[in-house]
Formats: structure tokens, sequence, C-alpha cells
């Protein structure tokens, strides 16, 4: 539901006359990255969107996804490099910092402020009454045998409320739904935002599961390296991080096998790459930190195809936040790269394979510029997820795969013989990746990002 009287203003590019002003602003250089010209027309998709997340970088303080629900009226930004268009939801009218900063947009730059009913304080108070002891609740349906399960919470983009995925019991096992009569979304949207307070749109949206080269890593360990974890399955090693005591581990996700002593091995060769220890994990981030025994790391990652064998890979220049329209790649071990893929939501709470909640995770999906309409794929779990840089010859980090949405019809290009356990089951092939901001993880554990 929209509020009634929806507000836009636009700050229009400058003329060539105020460019000059304009010149004292200057996009923030990446680490170990050569320093950006203060001000230009970005010709490439990748330079613009650098661009505009410089701007959004400014405008929301540099907190993160979700930190950004401490400024006040603060609901959303979004970036569209395509049309080097910056978007910004705001309850009542932004400070005059914003304006500042609006009013003196690099050459070329435009941005549009639009009205939101909530703002993002608001949204996340509404959404912590959804949760019980910080994991998704189940709701109970008027005329149902069973209760219907809350998989994900989000914000609204637009600010208008609350979107909540749900499951009902019979969704996996095909048997009959434990909802029956008409219109099922309505009906979970009225009993979740009876609940919550505010309006909630309901979407039909399973509990992710991950049914559990690139292939055989060595050190210095590279990130999206596949590994075996301490279940036998296949996962996707992830960043090279440091420790608040300075050791090296190589990350993954704490879905894949979190017990304490666990080996994480190669995935061909069976090398020991290392074990997980309880103190380095994080259950709400999904993220397990691997202590490497050679206590080194590349701050590189694989790229292309997971069946490519040379070795290839990119180095990592430093990490940056995300927002609604940004273009980034997925990394799997199991599936390879995919870029052209879109961020679609931030700062959402879903529940993984594991049943455990994560309270901060961003959302995106493949888009027609990504090979196939894949995303990712079952095995993928633990793999990077960065935006391309220098000409796409570098990454910056943005997350890590938690979990999967909305499952697509395979592609040719991923048989048997493309994926790296195409042999043991079936390639699953997903449009929708989740994934856990990775400033979100740094901050949270206390690492520090390995780069190359």
């Amino acid at each position: 539901m929209k509020h009634a009287a929806r507000h836009r203003w636009l700050a229009m590019v400058l003329p060539v006359a105020a460019v000059a002003v304009a010149a004292s602003f200057a996009v923030p250089h990446l680490a170990g990255a050569s320093p950006a010209p203060a001000v230009r027309t970005a010709t490439r998709i990748d330079d613009r969107q650098q661009v505009l997340d410089a701007v959004a970088d400014r405008i929301t303080e540099g907190l993160s996804e979700s930190g950004r629900a401490r400024i006040p009226g603060f609901t959303d930004i979004a970036v569209d490099p395509d049309h080097n268009l910056l978007r910004l939801y705001w309850k009542g009218a932004p400070p005059q910092r914003v304006r500042h900063i609006l009013a003196r947009l690099p050459h070329g730059v435009r941005a549009e402020v639009e009205h939101a009913r909530y703002s993002k304080a608001e949204l996340h108070a509404a959404r912590a009454k959804l949760l019980r002891s910080r994991t998704s609740m189940n709701l109970r349906i008027a005329g149902t045998s069973a209760p219907v399960h809350i998989t994900s919470i989000g914000p609204a983009v637009d600010g208008s409320g609350l979107e909540v995925g749900y499951e009902a019991v019979g969704d996996r096992t095909k048997s009959p739904l434990a909802i029956t009569g008409g219109n099922v979304p309505r009906r979970v949207a009225t009993a979740a935002a009876r609940l919550a307070g505010i309006h909630v749109a309901a979407i039909h949206r399973l509990q992710s599961v991950d049914l559990a080269s690139r292939q055989h890593d060595q050190s210095p360990w590279t990130g999206a390296s596949a590994l075996h974890n301490p279940g036998g399955g296949i996962c996707s090693g992830s960043y090279g991080v440091r420790n608040a005591a300075g050791q090296s581990m190589l990350t993954s996700a704490y879905h894949c096998g979190s017990a304490a002593g666990g080996r994480w091995t190669t995935w061909s060769g069976g090398d020991l790459v290392g074990t997980t220890d309880a103190t380095q994990e994080s259950a709400q981030d999904d993220v397990v930190g691997i202590k490497v025994p050679s206590r080194q790391v590349s701050g590189r990652l694989y790229d292309g195809p997971a069946s490519r064998t040379d070795g290839y890979a990119k180095p990592l220049v430093g990490w940056g936040h995300n927002n609604v329209g940004d273009y980034v790649c997925t990394d799997g071990a199991n599936g390879g790269v995919h870029c052209g893929v879109r961020i679609a939501q931030t700062d959402i709470g879903v529940t993984g394979p594991n049943h455990v909640y994560r309270p901060d995770v961003d959302l995106a999906y493949a888009t027609s510029a990504t090979p196939g309409g894949v995303a990712a794929l079952n095995g993928d779990s633990g793999g990077p997820v960065f935006a391309p840089v220098r000409n796409h010859t570098a990454d910056e980090a943005r997350g890590m795969i938690t979990a999967l949405d909305r499952t697509v019809t395979c592609p040719p290009a991923y048989n048997p013989n493309t994926v790296l356990d195409g042999h043991r089951r079936a390639p699953w092939c997903l449009a929708g990746v989740y994934y856990v901001p990775i400033g979100q993880t740094l901050h949270d554990m206390h690492w520090t990002l390995v780069t190359g």
C-alpha cells in the first residue's frame, strides 16, 4: 500500500558553469587502488556504479545497510548505474546535510528524493515484533491446521511497509497445504500486519535449502575455492581474513559445518585446508573462520566457471557497502562466477537452511545480463559476492552467500561436467541469492579483510 500523497523532487544535473563547484567531490579510492579523478562522467556501468555508491556512502555516513536506521527519517537508497541515477527514500524532508550533497552531485549524476511512509527505524521496530528470541516466528491463520512459518522479513525499499516471506506445512512434501481457502498471501499479510502494527505484503517464499577449481587449492589459500565441508559435502571458501590476534583464516558459511575441530579439505585431493574454532564463528552472520596451518591466504578470488583449472584469480582491493540497484557478481565454488546480478533489497532478516535466523542479509537476483538467468547453484554457500572494479580486473568484496531463492531451469551450460558435484547429484540452479554484507561480518567478528 503506497502513501496517498507521494512526493518527489529532482536534483538536476549541474550546468557546465557549475562543474567547478562539484570539483570538491572526490570519489574515495579503494584500498590498494589508484586514486580516481575527482570528477568525470563515467562511461562504463561499473565506473558509474562506483561514483553513485560513493555519493550513497556520503549520504548514509558510511553506515552499514542495517546501521542506516540510525539516520533520522532515512528509509533507503537505490542506485541506477544504467541511467546514472540515485533514488533516495526519506520520511519527511531530508536534512540540510543531505540536501547539500544532492545539490553538488558529480557531473552527469541525477538524484530523485521520494517520500516514504515509514523510516528504516520504524520498519526495524515493526520487524522486531515478528521475532521471538531473535528468530522468526510462526503465524497462526484462522481455519488452518498448522502454523505458517515466516522465512524472511525485509523493509520495502520504498518504505511502504514490510515484505514478509512465508511457507506452509506441506510446501516441501507436496502434501496438501495447511492453508486452505482463497487469497493466501492476503491472509498471511493480515496476520503479520496485526502483530507488526504496519502494512505488510506477503510473498510465498520457501525457506532456503542448500542440498548439501577451484577444485584443488593450496596455500596461500584463495577465496571461492571448492571445499569438502566437515559433513563431506561441497561448500565454497570465501575471503581471506585476519582475526583480532592476527591469525590468517579462510572464511566459509557457518551452516556448512561449524563443529569445533571440524576438518575442511580441498574438493579434489582431500588436502587439509584447516579446522574450525568455536571462537571464530557466528550463526547469525552465517560465517566460520577456518584456521589454516600455513597461516597464509592470498587476498584473491577464483574467477570463471567452476570447471576452470588454470588457477585464474583476481585481487581483492577492499570492500564496500551495498545499495539497492547495484550490480554484483556471485562467486560460488560449485557453479562459478555469475555477473549482472542486481541487488533488489538490503537489510532483510532471513531464516537459512539450518533454521537459524540471520538478521542482516541482502538479496540480489539474476537479470537479463546474467547468462542463463542463474545467480547461484546449490553448493555455492559461503561463496563471495563482489562488485567488479578496475574494468573487471579486480574485485571489491560485498558479502558472502548464505541462502538461495527462486529455482529456475538449469541451462545446458550447467551440467555434470561443468558443476563440480554434478556427477553426485543433479545441478540445482537459482535466480536469487541472499548474502550477509561483508562490512557487517568484519565488524561483528573483529576481522580484517586480506586484500591482494
